[in-house]
């Protein structure tokens, strides 16, 4: 490998957030009983004209935008022909000639930028359902607005690839345009990849890979494949260019099919399509509507907020975390504690929700009253960690809580020495092992003070009466 380069192109596929599909009304929502959401239209029944849909053409030129695309402002629609069983119509209406968005970039953490060649619109295809000996065939996707985004081949190692494919993902999900759930199919990712000699022009024979449904997929993937092109070169062998499958089970690909199948498509301009000119008033307004994109705001976080990178990284791997980060030090600036309560125990109560943030309610100014609280020593680790249970889906003011649960904790030197006094008559065992120099043994002391005070004594300052009160 050490005079081998690997070159990487990947073509991504998501799916677009619009209520409608991109040609008809039918609707887009995911997990509706099979075959309910068609229509003449998307089904490719003879005589039926479609319609475009121009929230997808807005949503298409923000992600255009956001890649630092140039725009092609004449759009026209072409035919993909190809038949396979998921495709009523025997052809997809996509973009080839001419797409929307052109010869742009986007840069992933490590500062390169990844030449994306084309953004395209097109309509998705159906979905089979195999079962042991036959398939099933469902329509309700057919039609669904979706963009291809195809990068150059400037993408040199499978790592490169897995942030690419990280980073593009956290954009579109920033600009509000997908979910890019892989689970649901609204995100998909195809791969060619190839070697050549190190400084040499030309490329090298390519394989594009398919059938990966995670980024981990993708990065494995293309692990084996390097691995398995340099053997075949090393031999003194050509690859063959064809296509192949990743097989998750066996971590491997396989043969699908040679160059000798591959398709051709005999586009044609849509004949029930018009062609239209999108305005400067138009791409100017989606440009203003993009907003602030994650390197961005992860540069501005380095910069004003004295939290560690990875924290950032945390912070920013969400919207929505960011967004109430910045509202919460609105109420309580210190970023340093709002973040470690976020990306602990927030994030942690969070995941264990059904709904996930969505079932959030808990608001901004509660929320950094807990931080305030515990940083004050008001609360301890455990008693905020109840506050914050208890308020996250009720919004519940937090003074109310405190006080009805009895969760202020005991910070008080004269109350505290009677737990600790009889701790230390309870536990002579461990008192003996601390003055031994058993260091361990002193948390073993403090956690019973924290059990008899049923977790509302101050654990710092317990821990010092039970240092001094065992030295006397």
């Amino acid at each position: 490998m050490n005079d081998l380069e690997i070159v990487i192109g990947l073509e991504v596929h998501t799916q677009v957030k619009t209520e409608s599909k991109i040609f008809c009304a039918c609707s887009t929502k995911f997990e509706s009983p099979p075959n309910t959401n068609i229509c003449p239209v998307c089904c490719g029944y003879p005589g039926v004209l479609p319609v475009f849909n121009e929230k997808v053409l807005s949503l298409a030129l923000k992600v255009s935008c956001a890649l630092n695309c140039n725009i092609n402002k004449d759009i026209y629609f072409e035919r993909k022909s190809y038949f396979y069983p998921d495709l009523p119509k025997n052809y997809q209406i996509s973009q080839y000639k001419m797409p929307l968005g052109e010869k742009g970039y986007l840069e992933i953490s490590t500062g390169r930028k990844i030449i994306i060649n084309r953004v395209h619109m097109e309509e998705d295809a159906g979905k089979l359902i195999h079962k042991d000996n036959y398939s099933l065939v469902d329509f309700n996707r057919t039609g669904t607005p979706l963009l291809e985004i195809v990068s150059d081949p400037d993408i040199h190692s499978p790592q490169e690839a897995y942030d690419y494919l990280n980073s593009m993902k956290l954009l579109l999900i920033y600009i509000g345009v997908s979910d890019c759930d892989m689970e649901k199919g609204s995100l998909r990712c195809d791969a060619n990849v190839s070697l050549r000699k190190k400084g040499a022009a030309k490329l090298g024979i390519r394989v594009e890979l398919k059938n990966m449904n995670t980024f981990n997929g993708v990065r494995a993937a293309l692990e084996y494949e390097v691995k398995r092109q340099s053997k075949v070169i090393n031999k003194g062998e050509n690859v063959v260019q064809e296509t192949r499958l990743w097989d998750f089970q066996k971590l491997k690909t396989v043969v699908m099919r040679t160059k000798s199948d591959a398709h051709d498509y005999r586009y044609f301009p849509e004949p029930d399509l018009l062609n239209f000119c999108v305005s400067d008033e138009l791409i100017e307004s989606v440009k203003k509507s993009v907003g602030e994109l994650p390197l961005e705001k992860k540069r501005r976080f380095m910069k004003n907020y004295d939290i560690l990178e990875k924290e950032i990284n945390v912070l920013i791997s969400y919207p929505w975390l960011s967004k109430f980060f910045e509202e919460i030090i609105l109420f309580y600036p210190k970023a340093k504690d709002v973040c470690n309560w976020l990306i602990g125990p927030f994030l942690e109560q969070v995941n264990n929700l059904d709904n996930g943030f969505s079932a959030v309610k808990i608001s901004a100014e509660n929320f950094s009253k807990i931080v305030k609280f515990f940083s004050e020593g008001k609360l301890n680790n455990l008693g905020a960690k109840k506050v914050l249970a208890l308020g996250l889906t009720t919004n519940e003011d937090i003074d109310s809580i405190i006080e009805r649960e009895k969760l202020v904790q005991v910070s008080d030197h004269e109350e505290l020495l009677k737990f600790v006094e009889e701790v230390i008559s309870s536990n002579p065992k461990a008192v003996q092992e601390y003055l031994e120099g058993k260091q361990k043994s002193i948390m073993f002391l403090v956690g019973q003070v924290m059990k008899n005070t049923r977790g509302k004594a101050n654990p710092k300052v317990a821990k010092d009466i039970l240092e001094r009160r065992i030295q006397i």
